[in-house]
């Protein structure tokens, strides 16, 4: 039997993320070959309370490329930039934690957020 936690629970997990994130926290994007493309500045406050397990985060700056390539995942950090938050989160055009207009960036490309959650799971 797989694992079911209550709503509240996931939510609650889930803002432990904000409290832990803190304002100003760094969002970085890599290829799959871990060749950081950008690193972006999440908002203040990171991101409002979760609700039904997903916390949706606050808007997040546009970010100038330092290299080329097809971004797949990323990593968010403290906003020390040394501690990390999370890593794993997926990147994609849609249906991703991180979702932003293309994948494709090249160095100097503007890189904007279009929309970014993450999901508390065992729902």
């Amino acid at each position: 039997m797989a694992v079911s936690l209550n709503t509240t629970l996931r939510n609650n997990r889930a803002d432990q993320i904000t409290s832990f994130a803190g304002n100003g926290a760094k969002l970085r994007l890599y290829t799959a070959g871990a060749v950081q493309i950008v690193e972006l500045v999440c908002g203040t406050p990171f991101a409002p309370a979760a609700s039904g397990g997903v916390l949706t985060l606050n808007s997040i700056t546009t970010g100038t490329a330092g290299a080329t390539g097809t971004v797949t995942n990323a990593s968010l950090y403290k906003a020390d930039g040394t501690t990390l938050v999370i890593s794993g989160l997926t990147v994609g055009t849609s249906a991703s934690n991180i979702n932003l207009s293309s994948t494709a960036i090249t160095t100097g490309d503007n890189v904007a957020v279009t929309s970014a959650t993450i999901t508390e799971g065992n729902a």
